[in-house]
């Protein structure tokens, strides 16, 4: 009768199971680094950040200090009774009229105050519509002399104030102040009222 010999069975528990490693150490060290430099670029973004908004705020208010063609000249006192009236400037579009500069007149008129650079004494004609006129001024309310009644271009009742030498001559108005102190000489030098002549 043959023998049989028992053959061990060798069983392999969990403790003797080999381990694989899934991350080699290469792998470990690309993404640490991609994560260092993720983390680098992220706070080099915010101190750039906070830089641009600390020079963009220096700018704007060295921008708002300082005007673009100097300093405002504070001399803009409203304008005089003469002063508005010698002015050709258009006091509701450009209110402020540059009365002198450098030593001498200037006659220019502006929406804005004028700089220091640009304008020694101005003043603002904004307020020349509220003044009084002086009783004694200068009008066109007087009588025509006799070879201005016999022409014929008299000025009619509605607007009889007439302009009689000058550039203007043979213009009427309404007005009686409009040929003194609202016109300049070259325009019209001398004027009356055409009323005087149905008289």
């Amino acid at each position: 009768m043959p023998k049989y010999e028992t053959i061990p069975i060798v069983l392999e528990t969990d403790e003797e199971a080999p381990t694989t490693n899934t991350r080699s150490d290469g792998g470990l060290r690309t993404k640490v680094s991609i994560r260092v430099i993720i983390g680098g670029v992220a706070a080099l973004s915010m101190l750039l950040a906070v830089i641009f908004m600390k020079s963009s705020a220096g700018a704007s208010a060295t921008a708002t200090s300082v005007p673009l063609l100097g300093s405002t000249n504070a001399n803009s006192a409203p304008c005089t009774f003469d002063e508005c009236y010698a002015s050709n400037c258009n006091h509701k579009v450009a209110p402020f009229t540059c009365l002198r500069h450098n030593g001498g007149p200037h006659g220019g008129c502006s929406p804005t105050p004028w700089t220091a650079f640009t304008c020694t004494t101005q003043c603002d004609l904004s307020g020349c519509d509220d003044l009084d006129i002086p009783d004694d001024t200068e009008s066109c309310d007087t009588p025509c002399d006799e070879s201005v009644c016999v022409g014929e271009r008299l000025c009619d009742h509605d607007a009889p104030f007439q302009c009689t030498s000058g550039s203007a001559a043979f213009g009427c108005s309404v007005g009686k102040f409009e040929w003194t102190i609202r016109t300049n000489e070259n325009t019209c030098n001398s004027c009356c009222n055409a009323k005087s002549c149905k008289e």
